[in-house]
């Protein structure tokens, strides 16, 4: 229980609860009432403006609206599994705490078959409810599950499917925004679009809160009625994902910590929020505000950003892509095509049907290495001299970075597999946190960018036989390499703009503008086009208005890139390039021809182009309207 297995970082012993979530050790003011384990629900109690009853032999919660609609019936228990096994748990006593018929307070007390205390509380706190599970003893952490647990003689036993169906921010499947309540969901930094069966790349990470309902699962989030959220409360994440884990007929919480989070003492889970909401995206928002009240969110030092980032943007990836697809000049793959040339090309393109960028964004590859970040001189024989002569024209250029890669990173930079193999680099050893902060002067310093685009932030690394420097993991690892790289952007060029696709309110410290990320999910059953029996462009509109409702509703504060590639048809394009001035900075990634297989569709038609440059020119007139 208490050994470090082959690879691990021996890290904090000690976790002190007031760093990891919400205080929930209050007295409460009055005895509480110890509840008979063989009785049935107790009478309905009001808590959070819900109405609750508790069943105390099988420690089960179910939550109603005021007027009686049925919300959830949720598992008021935690495991909290570590190398040493699986913590199975018999509970033996449950307290509730409800004077006048207010509920405060439950108390669950368990036996363990690896914690030497294991106590769950559920507290009332405003218009939430908090729940968390206080262990103490030794051991590393594996996996942690919530709303639910292995209880000794009986087995894995989750909450109930009360609800019908769930509602997750990360953007997971092919135009779909609500799943029912017996599919799976995860919401965390560990994806993969290349590989089968993985995905979950869009958002990492989301915003980590669920929404459970009663509504149709066809049926728009924003009008399906009352909901109950269940979001996660806590400042530090050391987990690669949770996972609402369907297993029909119930479901329970599952975060992974892969063996690196150690305990000697007391350890807390982080703290579940659970609240009523109108409607997904406005539970979004209230989680926000509740993390906030809670002293749980970091701070946004830096200014806001220039008005001059509202400006249209074009990002070269589409055009490369389209560009090898038809064999445009050369059979080079659109890697090769992140050339000086190339992008002159682009731009020129661009301008004689009027449509003039304010920042240009240089996609994958640029540079001679990912890790290093300097220039392909073979690609780019003057790109200090490119980005000077385009700043010179008013535009901005920004570069296309990619999280966590090591190519030309020594190993002493890099988390480390069981061989050695480097599989992602370290921000907390010093050669790591180096070469990002040497990536950052290449790019903004010596080549003079505006800024920088990051990508690839699902490749956080992931694995129980993994060795690193520090103490971080998971969602607070990939924070750490994100504040890293942010903070010596910032230290050259306090303006620069920073993007990325991680819509967490957590990470709003380390990122200016979020990128609402690839519309089509190819790797996907279904996501090579839009969704069938649907009027052609509705799908790829609806679908992009639902990430930009999650990433406002979640972190109001930043800046929104639309994004645009890819792009499954001409009518999708059409529809997409008017709707995006609506919903935050327009983001072009064609110049003439879209990336789809059939070559008769490729060419953009000129009134296409020139219908782009009349939205462009009528969102400019807004923004000088606002400048006024």
């Amino acid at each position: 229980m208490g050994t470090t297995p082959p690879g691990s970082h021996d890290q904090e012993k000690l976790i002190p609860r007031d760093e990891k979530q919400p205080e929930t050790t209050t007295q409460p003011t009055e005895n509480p009432l110890t509840l008979d384990l063989h009785a049935s629900s107790t009478r309905p109690f009001l808590a959070a403006g819900m109405e609750i009853s508790i069943d105390p032999a099988r420690q089960v919660l179910t939550l109603a609206t005021p007027d009686g609609a049925s919300l959830a019936r949720l598992r008021l228990l935690a495991s909290i599994n570590t190398t040493a096994g699986t913590d199975e748990i018999r509970v033996t006593e449950v307290n509730v705490n409800a004077p006048d018929g207010n509920l405060t307070q439950v108390g669950i007390t368990a036996t363990s078959s690896l914690w030497q205390h294991h106590h769950t509380q559920l507290r009332a706190e405003g218009d939430a409810l908090e729940l968390t599970t206080t262990v103490q003893g030794t051991g590393r952490i594996t996996s942690i599950r919530q709303l639910g647990a292995h209880v000794a003689g009986s087995g894995l036993l989750p909450s109930d499917l009360l609800h019908s169906t769930v509602f997750s921010p990360n953007p997971d499947r092919p135009w779909q925004i609500l799943r029912p309540a017996g599919e799976s969901a995860a919401l965390g930094v560990v994806g993969d679009g290349g590989q089968p069966g993985v995905g979950r790349w869009l958002f990492t990470p989301p915003p980590l809160c669920l929404a459970l309902a009663t509504a149709d699962p066809d049926a728009s989030p924003a009008s399906g009625g009352p909901c109950l959220m269940i979001g996660v409360a806590a400042k530090r994440r050391p987990f690669t994902q949770l996972t609402y884990d369907a297993l029909t007929p119930g479901f329970s919480l599952r975060y992974d910590y892969d063996g690196h989070t150690s305990v000697e003492g007391h350890f807390s889970t982080p703290t579940l929020l659970l609240f009523l909401a109108d409607n997904p995206y406005d539970g979004l928002n209230r989680y926000r505000e509740l993390l906030d009240a809670r002293g749980l969110l970091p701070a946004r030092t830096q200014a806001p950003p220039s008005p001059a980032w509202l400006e249209p943007m074009f990002c070269g990836w589409g055009a490369q892509n389209a560009d090898a697809l038809a064999s445009i000049g050369d059979q080079r793959p659109a890697v090769d095509r992140a050339r000086q040339a190339d992008y002159d090309g682009y731009l020129h393109t661009l301008a004689t049907h009027g449509i003039v960028p304010g920042t240009i964004v240089i996609d994958d590859k640029w540079q001679q290495d990912y890790a290093t970040c300097r220039p392909d001189t073979e690609k780019w024989p003057d790109m200090a001299g490119w980005i000077r002569e385009r700043q010179g024209a008013g535009q901005r250029v920004l570069l296309w970075y990619k999280a966590w890669d090591t190519e030309g990173a020594p190993p002493e930079a890099c988390v480390r597999d069981h061989t050695g193999q480097p599989v992602a680099l370290d921000p907390e050893s010093p050669a790591g946190r180096h070469l990002i902060q040497q990536a950052a002067r290449s790019m903004i310093g010596e080549l003079g960018a505006d800024g920088i685009k990051i990508d690839f932030t699902a490749s956080t690394p992931a694995g129980s036989a993994l060795t690193h420097a520090g103490p971080s993991w998971g969602i607070d690892l990939l924070h750490e390499l994100l504040a890293v790289l942010y903070q010596a952007i910032k230290d050259i060029n306090p303006d620069a703009l920073v993007i990325t696709h991680t819509p967490d309110p957590g990470f709003r410290d380390v990122t200016d503008m979020l990128r609402l990320n690839d519309v089509l999910m190819l790797d996907q059953p279904g996501g090579h086009t839009e969704p069938p029996n649907t009027t052609p462009g509705t799908g790829v509109v609806d679908t992009m208005t639902h990430r930009a409702r999650v990433a406002t509703s979640a972190c109001p504060e930043l800046l929104i890139d639309t994004d645009g590639w890819a792009l499954p048809s001409q009518a999708a394009y059409l529809s997409w390039t008017s709707a995006q001035t609506g919903l935050g900075v327009p983001s072009l990634y064609y110049t003439d021809r879209l990336d789809v297989p059939d070559p008769s569709e490729q060419p953009i038609p000129p009134a296409s182009l020139h219908a782009t440059a009349q939205h462009w020119a009528a969102y400019r007139a807004t923004l000088t309207v606002e400048a006024e």
